[in-house]
């Protein structure tokens, strides 16, 4: 849901370089992003992906949607900082939804591999939906380090490096 920049290089360091939260958000919460995304989601940034900007909700007149957004991406900024010891260092770079329909995947990348993308410190992900109940496949899977994998569960996040300590992939999300 959000990437973040850090001033100072991120001071996570050997096994802390990662971490599962559950229950981050309510059912509740869960719910009204999906329908945000799923009323003003538009073609993603890969084939098989629906993505939901802020700055595409305010340039299509949804300026209203945005308001759920600001205290998940606080309470996420908040989460990032705490957990990497990096206070008041972080400046949000994205804040988005991002759907993997049918037969998307990635493969195995860290979050800062492009020239472009350098500055990018920390990932922050948000589950909004449930593996085996509303879909299967669309695990996000680690190279090194535990989790090794993290299963996605409604309401549970996920925020790690985004450095080569955290080389990931998702594999292929397919219907049940």
């Amino acid at each position: 849901m959000a990437t973040a920049a850090a001033s100072p290089p991120p001071t996570a360091t050997g096994d802390n370089v990662r971490l599962l939260i559950p229950g981050f958000l309510s059912p509740e919460t869960c719910k009204e992003l999906e329908f945000v995304h799923w009323s003003c989601g538009t073609a993603g940034y890969r084939p098989s992906v629906v993505s939901t900007s802020l700055p595409h909700l305010a340039a299509t007149g949804c300026g209203h949607l945005l308001l759920p957004f600001v205290p998940i991406r606080e309470r996420l900024r908040d989460a990032v900082e705490s957990f990497f010891s990096c206070h008041f260092d972080l400046f949000v770079e994205f804040t988005g939804l991002v759907s993997w329909c049918k037969g998307a995947s990635i493969g195995w990348h860290s979050d800062d591999n492009k020239p472009y993308l350098r500055q990018r410190a920390f990932t922050a992900v948000c589950y909004l939906n449930n593996h085996g109940k509303d879909f299967k496949g669309g695990l996000l899977k680690f190279q090194d380090g535990e989790p090794s994998s993290v299963i996605p569960v409604a309401g549970d996040a996920v925020i790690y490096t985004a450095d080569n300590r955290n080389v990931h992939c998702v594999d292929e999300r397919q219907y049940l």
